[in-house]
């Protein structure tokens, strides 16, 4: 999976991981994200990097609900340095999104991934990333994680 250096261009290979111990006196002591991650601290926690750097680009917390054939996401979040018009990289929520897709086909929960949106970026996921909304919640399944998998984790 690649993130786009954005002055440069240049396509970045990154890996997603989960979070080690390690990991959160970083994530709960530097300003690099502003939700409190504490509360997902003993959750299912991935965060994504540069292949060849340690910097927590995003993180995201999951919740596999296997009754219901899903997974839901309880939060995610991209570094505070990549949102916005001066952000470095691109594609850094599109590969969270995506790797959580391909873990729901890995359960046969085909594709089916589920959140709840905490701020104004509900229109946001549903243009750009093919969530659809149900209720409160948004989510996505079969051909359009496909896509995500195929445009942010296949390079297509």
């Amino acid at each position: 999976m690649k993130v786009i250096h954005r002055e440069s261009g240049e396509l970045l290979e990154a890996v997603i991981e989960l979070a080690e111990d390690k990991d959160w006196k970083i994530i709960q002591n530097e300003n690099t994200f502003q939700f409190d991650w504490n509360f997902e601290k003993g959750q299912i926690v991935h965060k994504i990097r540069l292949e060849t750097e340690e910097e927590i680009l995003g993180l995201v917390s999951i919740e596999d609900i296997p009754k219901e054939f899903r997974i839901h996401i309880r939060l995610i979040e991209v570094n505070v340095r990549d949102v916005g018009k001066q952000k470095r990289y691109d594609n850094i929520a599109g590969c969270l999104f995506a790797f959580i897709c391909e873990l729901a086909f890995q359960k046969d929960y085909e594709g089916y991934v589920s959140l709840q949106p905490k701020t104004e970026l509900a229109g946001h996921y549903v243009s750009k990333y093919g969530f659809q909304q149900l209720g409160k919640n948004l989510f996505i399944e079969l051909d359009d994680s496909r896509k995500l998998i195929n445009k942010y984790l296949n390079d297509e």
